[in-house]
């Protein structure tokens, strides 16, 4: 039996642009539909309206840190529209106060602030990784960068309502990381009714950017039964 395509929306994490799921899209290749969309806008809410305007009809969706949080927000705004769902280094807590104003930093001195997540984002031997993260947060810009973390840093707890998405998921843990610790990531999992968890070893923030090949392998096997 020959299947169509299946839409995949890709929403990268702060600072980043496609490059982050670069590697994926060209080794998934014929078998899906990719569909790459930042949307800096300075809330969230306002984010997911913009790309349930720009995508099809129904998908798979892939998120990504900052990117999955934003991915959350469209799976329960539009969960009919969602046929499958994958989550990295994402959070459904609202955040912690006291937390670092990255927003207020990107606008400053948005080098330093770039260097700083580039240090917290990657694995320190990850030297490629961490050049192509610098490459897309210079593409991306501060501007946007600023708007994303604003979004972020405003947001409102999901994990109450987690348990009404029955779409099938996968939430990708990066061993190391260090800004969603894996507890936080395995009751993210725990809440979603239909979820796998799947740990990457030795990996950071962005499994997508570090460990593209075991990253990769996953995500072929969550979307390859459509």
């Amino acid at each position: 039996m020959i299947y169509d395509a299946l839409p995949v929306v890709f929403i990268p994490a702060m600072l980043c642009d496609g490059t982050l799921y670069q590697d994926a899209i060209e080794r998934l290749g014929s078998s899906i539909e990719p569909h790459v969309l930042l949307s800096p806008k300075p809330t969230l809410e306002e984010s997911v309206a913009d790309i349930l305007s720009r995508v099809p009809e129904k998908f798979a969706l892939v998120g990504t840190s900052y990117g999955g949080n934003v991915a959350m927000r469209v799976a329960l705004t539009a969960p009919e529209r969602v046929l499958k769902l994958v989550l990295s280094g994402c959070d459904p807590n609202a955040p912690a106060p006291g937390g670092p104003d990255f927003a207020a930093g990107l606008k400053a001195a948005p080098d330093t602030v770039i260097d700083l997540l580039v240090g917290l984002v990657v694995k320190p031997e990850h030297t490629d990784a961490k050049a192509v993260f610098y490459q897309m947060a210079k593409r991306v810009g501060a501007a946007a960068g600023a708007n994303q973390a604003r979004a972020a840093a405003s947001r409102q707890e999901v994990m109450s309502r987690l348990g009404t998405l029955s779409m099938p998921a996968l939430v990708i843990q990066g061993e190391d990381d260090p800004l969603a610790p894996m507890a936080q990531s395995q009751a993210l999992a725990d809440a979603l009714p239909n979820s796998a968890f799947r740990i990457i070893m030795g990996c950071g923030h962005l499994p997508p950017l570090e460990k593209p090949d075991e990253y990769t392998v996953l995500l072929q096997k969550f979307l390859g039964d459509h």
